[in-house]
């Protein structure tokens, strides 16, 4: 009769660590840090205020997904927000992104795509 016990112990002990495993984000390996500093210096060398923002949001996308963040950047924002120092700006920058992918003919200034950039590279230096 002790065996019982022992053994819903031993099995929620089990499942716990299941979950805590499966919830744990990755770090990043020295490669992929690399990669993602490389991609980011593309970002900075390009002119066009309208693709840099386009760019920038795909370097975080691709941030969070080396981080073990799964979904649309979107969702995956929602779930790393705790690890941003500006989430607010973070979210601007990504709607900026979004208006310029689905609004035909979306014009943005140098001032907001250069807001945008500096909201994405912060979020990635974040997250480095």
């Amino acid at each position: 009769m002790q065996i019982l016990p022992i053994a819903i112990v031993l099995c929620i002990a089990l499942l716990c660590l299941a979950v805590v495993w499966k919830c744990r984000k990755r770090k990043l390996s020295p490669a992929m840090r690399k990669r993602i500093l490389l991609h980011w210096e593309h970002v900075d060398l390009l002119k066009d205020p309208v693709r840099k923002v386009l760019e920038a949001d795909k370097v975080l996308d691709q941030a969070l997904a080396a981080r073990g963040y799964k979904g649309s950047l979107g969702e995956k924002l929602q779930k790393a927000g705790p690890r941003f120092s500006d989430l607010d700006a973070v979210w601007r920058a990504h709607k900026l992104r979004n208006r310029i992918a689905h609004e035909p003919g979306a014009d943005i200034s140098a001032s907001q795509s250069a807001a945008a950039v500096a909201a994405f590279h912060r979020a990635v230096s974040d997250l480095l």
